[in-house]
């Protein structure tokens, strides 16, 4: 039996609206949002439960570059803030490898964080809603 090859990002891509933010990414990763779930009691004792589909999200941490001319992630964000963005996720091997699955999807940009504490890169937690269909292509 051969041994599974686990995922251990050294390079990365990642794109939102066709152009890379990898250069201000520190960690990021695609994490499922639980679904929503409701239930009700008949009369009869029965419960009746109703789930949800689950729904995704991109998740991660970057540098806050607020560079206008490149422009830097942070400045993206608050530039096109509310809006759905095409976007690229795809953890490579160490060079570029055409059998590493990507994501691709839209997702809801949200502004980036300011600031943080004194004598560190200021960096801030970010989170996008991925909306519509979550594709895994594992045969790029």
């Amino acid at each position: 039996m051969t041994a599974s090859v686990p995922q251990i990002p050294k390079v990365s891509i990642f794109t939102l609206g066709g152009a890379s933010y990898i250069e201000d990414i520190v960690n990021i990763r695609i994490e499922p949002v639980d679904p929503e779930k409701s239930s009700i009691t008949t009369l009869d004792g029965v419960v009746h439960q109703d789930v949800g589909v689950y729904s995704w999200k991109i998740v991660g941490t970057a540098v806050q570059d607020w560079d206008s001319a490149r422009p830097g992630l942070a400045w993206y964000c608050w530039t096109n803030q509310g809006t759905s963005k095409a976007f690229v996720l795809k953890h490579e091997t160490g060079t570029e490898a055409a059998a590493t699955p990507k994501f691709t999807g839209n997702c809801i940009i949200a502004p980036l964080g300011y600031m943080g504490a004194g004598g560190v890169f200021a960096t801030t937690d970010f989170e996008f809603v991925i909306t519509g269909t979550l594709t895994l292509d594992a045969t790029p």
